[in-house]
C-alpha cells in the first residue's frame, strides 16, 4: 500500500507540473510573443500652430498614428499665444485634449497661466524649426556687400542681426541708399503679426534682446524690456497690417511680389523646405522658386520648438506617437521640421537644391514673465509704456 501511493504522488505532481507549463505556454502565445494588449482606439481634439496644419493632413501619418498607436487626431489651426491663453474653463469647453504651438515661451506662458489644472499634464518638444530669413536676390546681394550677411561654405548665408536691425532698421535706411538694384523704400524685416502668430512674435523676442540688451545672446530681464518696449511698437507699427498665421503670411509673401513687396520677411526654415517639396511632387520646375528666394541664418537665430502641451493621458500617448521614426523622418523630408528627439534624421544633404545650414547658432527666447510683457505690447500701444 505504501509504494503505490508513493508512485501516485509522483505522478500527480507531474501532472500538475506539466499542466502549469501548457499554460504559461498558452498565456504567451495568446498574448502575441507577449506584447501587451493594444491601447484602445482614441480619438483626440488638439490646437496647434497653422505651420503643422499639413504635416497633419499627411495621409501617412493618419495611418502611422491610427493602425500603431490606434490614435485619430483631431488638428485644427489656432496661433500659439492665441491658444496657450485660453481660460482653463475656455479648454475644457471645447473638450480640448492637447495643444501644440511652435516655441518654448509660448509653453512658458500656458505653465505661468494654468499651474495645476490640468492632473496629468505632460509637455515634451517633438519638432523643431529654427527662425530665417527669407530674402530675394536683390537685397540679399547689397547687405552682402554692406557686409551685413555672409554667404558661408559657398552654400548659405548668415545675418548679422544686431548690425542689421542698429545699424540700418532703426536708422531708416533706405534699399537705395544701400544700392539694392530694383528695389525702394526702409529696410524693414516683414513677418506675420507678433500679437497672433509665433514666427512674428520670434522676430520681436530676437529684436527685442537686441534693443534691451545690445547684446543678441541675452534674453533681457523685465525691467530691461520695458524700457524697450516703445522702441518695439515703433518696429511694430511700422510693418501695418500682417498676416495671422505663418502658413498664410509666407505663401503671401512669395504670390504677392516676394522681394519687390518685402525684401525681407521672417519665417520658419521648414516652410521653404515645404514649398519645394510640394512644388517638386507636382512636377513643376523647383528652380524657377529657388531663383527668387534666399535664406538667411539670423546669427544667432531662435529655434522655434513645437511642444505637445498633453492635457491628459491619452494626450501623453500622442507625444509618444509622435516620436516614432517613420513619422519623424515624414516630417523633415516632406515637411522640413528637424527632428527634436532623433538627431541622425536632420541631414540638410537630403535636399540637395536647397542652401540649408546643418548647424545653427541659437539664443535662448526671454521668459514668461517678458514674453507676455512683449505680448501685451503688441496688442496694445498703452501697455508699451
Amino acid at each position: 500500500m505504501r509504494l503505490p501511493s508513493i508512485r501516485f504522488l509522483i505522478g500527480l505532481a507531474t501532472v500538475i507540473v506539466v499542466c502549469i507549463a501548457a499554460v504559461i505556454l498558452w498565456t504567451r502565445l495568446g498574448r502575441s510573443d507577449n506584447k501587451p494588449a493594444a491601447a484602445p482606439d482614441t480619438t483626440l481634439n488638439c490646437v496647434g500652430g497653422s505651420e503643422k496644419t499639413e504635416l497633419m493632413a499627411d495621409t501617412k501619418v493618419k495611418s502611422i498614428l491610427h493602425d500603431k498607436y490606434h490614435l485619430t487626431i483631431n488638428f485644427q489651426p489656432m496661433g500659439s499665444y492665441d491658444q496657450v491663453q485660453l481660460k482653463t474653463e475656455d479648454i475644457k469647453t471645447r473638450n480640448l485634449d492637447c495643444l501644440w504651438p511652435s516655441s518654448a515661451s509660448a509653453q512658458s506662458v500656458f505653465e505661468s497661466q494654468h499651474p495645476g489644472a490640468f492632473k496629468e499634464y505632460r509637455a515634451e518638444n517633438i519638432l523643431q524649426s529654427p527662425e530665417v530669413i527669407y530674402g530675394g536676390p536683390q537685397g540679399t546681394d547689397a547687405l552682402v556687400a554692406k557686409g551685413v550677411v555672409q554667404l558661408r561654405d559657398n552654400r548659405y548665408y548668415i545675418v548679422n542681426m544686431k548690425a542689421l536691425l542698429l545699424d540700418y532698421i532703426t536708422t531708416k535706411q533706405t534699399w537705395e541708399g544701400i544700392g539694392a538694384t530694383g528695389l525702394s523704400g526702409p529696410i524693414t524685416v516683414s513677418s506675420t503679426d507678433p500679437a497672433r502668430s509665433n514666427s512674428g512674435f520670434v522676430l520681436a523676442q530676437l529684436e527685442l534682446n537686441i534693443l534691451a540688451t545690445e547684446d543678441v545672446h541675452s534674453a533681457p530681464s523685465l525691467e530691461q524690456a520695458r524700457k524697450a518696449l516703445p522702441a518695439m511698437r515703433k518696429l511694430y507699427d511700422a510693418q501695418g497690417l500682417q498676416a495671422r498665421s505663418s502658413d498664410a503670411g509666407f505663401r503671401q509673401w512669395l504670390t504677392q511680389g516676394g522681394e519687390l513687396q518685402a525684401p525681407l520677411y521672417a519665417g520658419y526654415e521648414n516652410q521653404l523646405i515645404q514649398l519645394i517639396q510640394q512644388v517638386a511632387q507636382s512636377g513643376a520646375n523647383t528652380a524657377t522658386v529657388l531663383a527668387k528666394v534666399r535664406v538667411l541664418y539670423p546669427d544667432p537665430t531662435i529655434y522655434s520648438d513645437h511642444p505637445v502641451l498633453a492635457l491628459n493621458a491619452n494626450a501623453g500617448r500622442f507625444i509618444d506617437a509622435m516620436k516614432d521614426s517613420e513619422i519623424q523622418t515624414i516630417a523633415w523630408q516632406q515637411y522640413g521640421f528637424r527632428s527634436a528627439v532623433q538627431v541622425g534624421i536632420n541631414d540638410v544633404t537630403y535636399f540637395k537644391d536647397i542652401s540649408l545650414s546643418d548647424q545653427v547658432r541659437t539664443t535662448a527666447p526671454p521668459a514668461a514673465d517678458v514674453t507676455l510683457a512683449l505680448l501685451e505690447c503688441m496688442k496694445d500701444a498703452t501697455k508699451c509704456q
